[in-house]
């Protein structure tokens, strides 16, 4: 029945994020607006997507509780091919929240963090690499 899923994350500053998400190797999508500062965005990376929204705007439209807390408890988990690489690919850009290890379960992974305190969980399965 659910054939995807794209977290749509309330950010501070859209443009930033975008720029964020590119170093990671996403490419842009959409952007509203198209000229002027974003308040919306969409980011794709392989069959990942993730939307980018501007927390004021989502206050405006969904005043509910959440948009007053800062974030926490959602982990964005991705399945990846080369964890070494977007660790080089984020070297002095990002925070490190967990270098790259290994887990019991038998990927290695990467935890980062956003510039909006959300925590990117990059997992690479050991037996493809």
């Amino acid at each position: 029945m659910f054939t995807a899923i794209s977290p749509n994350l309330l950010v501070a500053d859209v443009e930033q994020s975008i720029a964020f998400y590119g170093l990671l190797g996403f490419e842009m999508m959409a952007r509203v607006p198209e000229n002027g500062k974003p308040q919306f965005a969409i980011v794709k990376e392989g069959s990942v997507s993730i939307m980018l929204q501007d927390k004021k705007s989502a206050e405006a439209e969904l005043p509910f509780r959440f948009t007053q807390n800062p974030p926490g408890g959602v982990l964005l988990y991705m399945d990846v091919e080369n964890v070494e690489e977007i660790r080089s690919r984020i070297d002095g850009k990002a925070q490190i929240v967990k270098d790259i290890h290994s887990t019991f379960y038998g990927t290695n992974e990467l935890v980062i963090s956003d510039p909006d305190q959300f925590l990117l969980v990059f997992a690479e399965d050991q037996k493809k690499s």
